[in-house]
């Protein structure tokens, strides 16, 4: 099976096409995706990158790796947590305290921390908490994480 892979509006896009020739594969991807043989690169199935194709940039004949996005995409995936996960996770990480003092300062991080259903790790509220408690992203993706 060939793959081909081009830029896209939304980033890189990916199909496949079970021609054992070439120039047929190409006609047929030019069909599929509207493209010219400048605009895309074929390569074999098995040579795709492992991480997820939100993450891809093509440059040069290659598919890369946007570190940044992929570290956005995986922040943006990770799981979302009860009320209660949040609290032990904070307990955890001995951040209990200093989260309930931080909420008890500004009262629209009270009203974000206490009226939550649930925490997703991209809610502005933990930005917002990180930075005021002088957290890295690392620091509280591990804490999230754990």
């Amino acid at each position: 099976m060939l793959v081909f892979a081009f830029n896209g509006v939304d980033g890189v896009c990916v199909g496949s096409v079970n021609h054992s020739q070439l120039s047929d594969a190409e006609l047929t991807i030019n069909s599929i995706a509207g493209l010219h043989s400048s605009n895309y690169l074929i390569i074999d199935s098995n040579s795709l990158p492992k991480e997820p194709i939100e993450s891809w940039y093509i440059e040069d004949g290659e598919i890369k790796i946007d570190q940044q996005k992929l570290i956005e995409f995986n922040r943006r995936n990770m799981p979302t947590l009860s009320p209660i996960e949040f609290d032990i996770k904070l307990v955890g990480a001995g951040l209990y305290d200093q989260v309930q003092d931080l909420i008890q300062s500004d009262v629209k991080l009270k009203i974000a921390y206490t009226r939550a259903t649930f925490f997703s790790r991209t809610d502005p509220f933990i930005d917002q908490a990180r930075i005021a408690l002088g957290l890295t992203d690392e620091q509280v993706n591990e804490m999230w994480m754990s």
